[in-house]
């Protein structure tokens, strides 16, 4: 089976279970944009809601699916039998294996792609405003270097043969694995010595990554084709790389917006004041302006991340100030203090 019964995919893709085709379409197609790995979404989310409705949108694969969490049906590649293996806790692909000796389709099920990598990747707070490039080594499996292939002449490239088998239900023809190659339909050579269908070894590659300026902390950044070769002639894997940007010690990230907390005085607050921000581009000079409460924002507009959806327009910064006051007071600035509480109380 290419699907799992076990688990509930009108649930998963938010549908009622008499959904129309159509309803399905509209569940995935909004589920997909939000969780796709190209837009920094959840790679594992959206592999379960692919999978979905792979299944869902497939009239077929749908009857199937809908009968297994009914009742046990199962299927075999020439048609339909009603038996309720499922609640005896028998796996049929099992049930086959072990009494006839056979390695049916459901058990290995033809060329596999290579399976997808994923690795972590630790980038500055700064980096993440500014972007850059990195170059990482990653660990794939890859063909062994001076291989060569040629056609299986046992499945003839198939890399399936079929096998007449008996049954309770009687003779049947079921597919199973090529024995001299192993589902890759093609023999592997290296020196004149045969190599095993498991043709690859691990090698270390290096991979210049980029980094997009505004990338948010935990998302992932794909690179197709850059995960493991298939032993089975199936399409190489992807590689996921996950981004970790560290925490600042000066800037706080919300959404799209920065804010970061600055030290000013009475003084600042009260005739205005300009203070200096080591921002990621470059130092700024932010005027305070007078009268500036100490609970109040000063806000620098598009002095942050990236494009904000449909309008194009940068995040903002903005300043919290923190008041400081002096511990110690000369008798010259302790009577100028005395002065202005005079002053205000009288005012």
């Amino acid at each position: 089976m290419d699907f799992d019964p076990q688990k509930n995919y009108y649930e998963i893709l938010g549908v009622d279970e008499n959904a129309s085709e159509d309803d399905i379409k509209k569940a995935f197609r909004k589920l997909a944009v939000k969780y796709h790995p190209d837009r920094w979404g959840d790679k594992e989310k959206f592999q379960e809601i692919n999978d979905a409705h792979q299944v869902l949108s497939d009239p077929r694969k749908r009857q199937q699916y809908d009968a297994m969490r009914k009742g046990g049906f199962g299927w075999f590649g020439w048609g339909w039998f009603q038996v309720d293996f499922g609640s005896w806790g028998v796996d049929l692909g099992d049930l086959m294996g072990d009494l006839f000796g056979v390695q049916t389709w459901w058990r290995g099920r033809g060329r596999q792609d290579g399976n997808d990598l994923q690795i972590g990747m630790s980038i500055s707070f700064e980096e993440a405003f500014l972007g850059c490039e990195k170059t990482i080594q990653v660990s794939r499996m890859q063909r062994v270097a001076g291989a060569t292939k040629e056609t299986c002449s046992t499945c003839k490239g198939a890399g399936v043969v079929q096998q007449k088998v008996q049954t309770p239900f009687g003779a049947m023809f079921a597919q199973a694995s090529c024995n001299s190659c192993g589902w890759s339909g093609k023999i592997f050579t290296k020196d004149g010595k045969r190599l095993a269908s498991w043709w690859l070894e691990k090698v270390n590659t290096d991979v210049t990554v980029k980094i997009p300026a505004g990338i948010k902390d935990g998302v992932f950044i794909k690179y197709a084709g850059k995960g493991d070769e298939s032993p089975s002639g199936g399409e190489p894997g992807d590689l996921y790389i996950k981004i970790t940007v560290q925490p600042s010690d000066r800037f706080i990230r919300q959404w799209d917006d920065l804010h970061v907390k600055v030290d000013v005085t009475v003084f600042d607050l009260v005739l205005g004041g300009t203070v200096r921000i080591n921002h990621p581009e470059w130092p700024l000079d932010v005027t305070i302006p007078k009268g500036t409460q100490v609970t109040s924002k000063v806000k620098v507009a598009g002095k942050w991340f990236g494009d904000k959806w449909f309008f194009a327009k940068r995040g903002d910064m903005y300043l919290i100030p923190i008041l400081t006051l002096p511990k110690k007071l000369s008798r010259e600035e302790e009577q100028l203090w005395e002065q202005l509480k005079k002053i205000n109380g009288s005012a």
